[in-house]
């Protein structure tokens, strides 16, 4: 019976094409834009390269200092780097590490150029090479060694480096930046700016950073973000409840000044919305905007297009007739009108797919700031195959939009079968 019907709605397709071009445009439409909803999401919060443990990572961010006899007059910014010492012995702990960016322009002297180059570094420390999964094409990161001692030691991704030495094999190799000399120690596949965390032109020690300094006061406000990988997903709420019995000891202790974590430690998708450095984000407000924007983009369209139905089983109100007088259950007629709203439906997905990738590839360098400000897309913007090319995402977006089709053809449909078989065979005298 299935592919009777299906062959039946191949026919009606052929015979009202004006009916069936708008049904697949407003269905791929729906598709696309849920589609690319749904990619930048997956862009934002699934484990992608270098962030592949963004699942069981947390992050502290923010931080707010304030005098313990005066709560009003506090300093917000990001922290300081010594609570990567105060946290690295936590039992869930597997790996801590920091990043703080450069307030200034760094320009590097490209040989066989008179223009040096702009780039922006991303200073890390020891631990950030365990918590990203980068992929390193020759050589390796810089040690601990090299961070204590301040060495000029750099990563490189693989365009940089070509960029310089016009190829990518250049470890030991040695270059000018801001008439200082550096030592190329590693160089690693290209990072897109969709990973603001992680995201950077070259990747040095953090001790070279002016701006990583230790505050003796007691206030651990400063410059770095932190992040940290517990041993699997399940052990994140155990790290969050040690890295806050940590801050709270610690201000019992202290006689001078309070740290407040504003709710951190952060799961990581819960960080891309903290953009405030004096509060904690309102999570579910965030999220209910999205959800509403989702079902604007979801049930609008399948609105219009159950109108459609409607209009469509009224034309086809005789022939439903026909098939009741000849012994058709209203259950096999219901079926048939769904799979031939499928087969319209597999097809709207496939024009939505296309659509979708075609939308989110020509504005890839503005897309992906429309949820997140702090993406730079004007470095490396790129979206990865792995990226674009997920079937969960296709999946989802796809299955939403199916089961709101659906629920579109079956109202109008049941709607038409409640009516007899002589108002049926009679609707068009």
């Amino acid at each position: 019976m299935i592919k009777l019907y299906l062959k039946q709605a191949w026919t009606m397709i052929k015979q009202h094409r004006l009916f069936t071009g708008i049904y697949v445009v407003g269905t791929g439409l729906s598709i696309a834009l849920v589609m690319t909803l749904f990619i930048i999401f997956y862009v934002k919060f699934a484990p992608i390269y270098p962030e592949y443990n963004r699942n069981r990572m947390l992050t502290v961010t923010k931080m707010k200092s304030y005098p313990k006899d005066n709560d009003k007059s506090w300093n917000c910014s990001a922290v300081s780097y010594d609570v990567v010492k105060m946290l690295q012995d936590l039992p869930h702990l597997e790996a801590i590490g920091a990043t703080a960016s450069n307030y200034r322009e760094n320009y590097v002297e490209v040989p066989d150029n008179n223009e040096p180059i702009s780039v922006t570094p991303l200073y890390t420390d020891v631990g950030f090479w365990k918590v990203f999964t980068f992929r390193f094409l020759h050589g390796k990161p810089f040690t601990q060694a090299d961070i204590d001692a301040k060495r000029r030691e750099v990563v490189l991704p693989v365009s940089v480096a070509r960029k310089l030495f016009a190829t990518d094999d250049v470890v030991g190799r040695r270059f000018n930046m801001d008439a200082q000399e550096y030592r190329v120690c590693g160089v690693v596949e290209d990072v897109s700016a969709a990973t603001p965390s992680s995201v950077g032109d070259m990747w040095l020690p953090i001790t070279l950073n002016s701006w990583v300094t230790s505050d003796t006061t007691g206030k651990l406000v400063g410059s770095v973000g932190i992040y940290m990988t517990a041993p699997d997903a399940e052990d994140k709420e155990a790290l969050k409840e040690e890295v806050r019995e940590v801050f709270r000891k610690l201000n019992l202790a202290s006689d001078k000044y309070m740290n407040d974590l504003m709710g951190q430690p952060d799961d990581y998708w819960a960080s891309t919305f903290r953009f405030d450095s004096c509060s904690a984000p309102d999570l579910a407000s965030e999220l209910r905007m999205y959800l509403y924007m989702l079902l604007a983009l979801l049930f609008i369209p399948a609105m219009n297009l159950s109108g459609m139905m409607s209009s469509r089983m009224d034309e086809r109100l005789s022939e439903l007739g026909v098939r009741k007088t000849y012994g058709a259950t209203n259950m096999r007629l219901i079926g048939q009108v769904l799979w031939e709203n499928l087969l319209l439906t597999c097809i709207g997905g496939l024009l939505g797919l296309l659509i979708s990738y075609l939308i989110v590839l020509t504005a890839s360098d503005w897309i992906l700031t429309l949820f997140d400000s702090y993406t730079d897309v004007e470095k490396t913007p790129f979206l990865s195959f792995e990226m674009l090319f997920n079937p969960t995402v296709f999946c989802a977006s796809f299955g939403l939009c199916v089961l709101l089709n659906l629920i579109s053809a079956l109202i109008p449909a049941i709607w038409a079968l409640r009516r007899n078989i002589i108002q049926s065979l009679n609707s068009k005298r």
